[in-house]
């Protein structure tokens, strides 16, 4: 089977989606289909930043620096926020699909980064409800409506659980949901193992954002 790989179509129907997936012999388009995901990527964390969404530091300092100095301090954030796009890319892509390759016995690599790459647009989009959440609400990304964030906040005033619970959305279980049904068709694994590795590989993304964020780092997952 020679069809292109279309990726939108993944996030509709799923199943019929990665069933073609696993049959196509070659992946045509593969490459083009990965660099409309960096670039993707690298231009929602550039409109991101350019509504001065995780600028707080930078804007604290405002009265102490000169307009000039102000301004090149914004480029050098916003040129930051690029290179963070194309970094956030590659690891949703590339390293989580290297993962889930350890525990497949049929899978081909480039199959799940396929798979990831609809975890991407999903992630993206979930970042892209952070700028009405910033511009009319004032609120964090951690503290989206959609998140455990908000209610971790009313039992703990812990930073880095709060952070850690506000990765956990409803995104992440469409997310996961995408994951599972891709995997389960391309590695031909047993469910428990293939939930198992979701779930830890997940964790762990969510662990380093939640602690970027607690060392005050701009956060990428």
């Amino acid at each position: 089977m020679h069809r292109e790989v279309r990726l939108f179509r993944g996030l509709k129907q799923p199943s019929i989606f990665f069933y073609q997936l696993n049959e196509m012999e070659e992946l045509k388009g593969y490459k083009k289909r990965v660099s409309f995901l960096f670039l993707l990527s690298i231009v929602i964390f550039g409109l991101i930043s350019s509504f001065g969404i995780g600028m707080d530091p930078l804007s604290k300092e405002l009265t102490k620096l000169s307009p000039t100095v102000f301004e090149l301090e914004k480029f050098l954030f916003f040129l930051g926020r690029l290179i963070a796009g194309m970094l956030y890319a590659a690891i949703i892509l590339f390293f989580s699909s290297l993962i889930f390759w350890t525990i497949s016995n049929e899978g081909e690599y480039r199959k799940l980064v396929i798979t990831q790459g609809l975890v991407l647009i999903i992630l993206l989009l979930e970042k892209l409800t952070y700028i009405p959440l910033s511009l009319f609400f004032s609120l964090e990304w951690y503290s989206s409506p959609l998140s455990l964030g908000v209610i971790t906040q009313y039992l703990t005033s812990k930073s880095y659980v709060i952070y850690l619970m506000g990765s956990f959305s409803l995104f992440k279980v469409w997310v996961f949901y995408i994951q599972y049904k891709g995997i389960k068709q391309l590695t031909n694994q047993k469910n428990w193992i293939i939930w198992l590795v979701i779930l830890l590989t997940n964790l762990l993304l969510w662990s380093l954002n939640a602690l970027l964020a607690f060392l005050n780092i701009s956060t990428l997952i």
